[in-house]
């Protein structure tokens, strides 16, 4: 998951020696807020289509390089490096440059959604459950041991939050039995702060009961 396995290169960056009716007519018609700009090849930063707006179509982008924002990845990173990037600045698209600030291309938010949909994590039928537990206690090593000593099968583990005393983390199990895990969590001192599942027999249970009230009512 390298985020140059992502890269596009359909997107042109902009010349510090563009005018500014170029950005605007490029990121109007990608649906871009942003584009890379770059001088002998490099990477200088990136202009704000919410600048781009207010500024005169015929102005050059060099005229206003004090507004590019200095955000990018290196191309070894991975994409979940990307993930805070775009939040913090607003962003759905980034550049990717080598260690000697080359541009390389750019990625799409779009493009990092749809592969991080794709992953087991999200893909592989399975539920949730998150756990509390004393910082000094997390253990990933415990946790896999609950979960497959009750026949269960760890297909994600995210620390969700991380205070001085305690850790928060979501796991999404794959078992026929989450009762039994949850039980085995609680014997061991933790806390279940939120269960996103049924027990399978109960679920069935009520189909039947409300299939047999239905065929009643008839």
């Amino acid at each position: 998951m390298i985020i140059t396995g992502f890269i596009s290169k359909n997107i042109p960056p902009l010349s510090e020696n563009d005018r500014v009716k170029k950005a605007l007519q490029i990121m109007s018609d990608l649906n871009l807020t942003h584009l890379p700009v770059v001088a002998r090849g490099k990477l200088i930063g990136n202009i704000n289509l919410k600048i781009v707006k207010n500024l005169d179509e015929e102005d050059m982008i060099k005229d206003h390089l004090i507004e590019l924002e200095p955000f990018y990845l290196f191309e070894k990173a991975i994409i979940f490096d990307s993930l805070p990037i775009f939040s913090e600045n607003e962003t759905n698209i980034i550049p990717i440059i080598n260690t000697k600030e080359k541009l390389l291309g750019v990625v799409l938010e779009e493009t990092i959604i749809d592969e991080l949909a794709s992953i087991p994590f999200v893909t592989e039928f399975g539920v949730f459950m998150t756990l509390v537990t004393p910082i000094q206690k997390y253990s990933i090593s415990e946790i896999s041991n609950i979960v497959e000593s009750n026949n269960g099968k760890i297909l994600g583990l995210v620390v969700i939050n991380a205070e001085e005393e305690t850790t928060q983390i979501t796991l999404k199990i794959s078992a026929e039995n989450i009762n039994s895990i949850g039980d085995t969590f609680e014997r061991f001192g933790y806390q279940i702060s939120n269960k996103y599942f049924e027990d399978s027999k109960r679920v069935l249970l009520k189909d039947r009961f409300d299939q047999l009230q239905k065929f009643m009512e008839v």
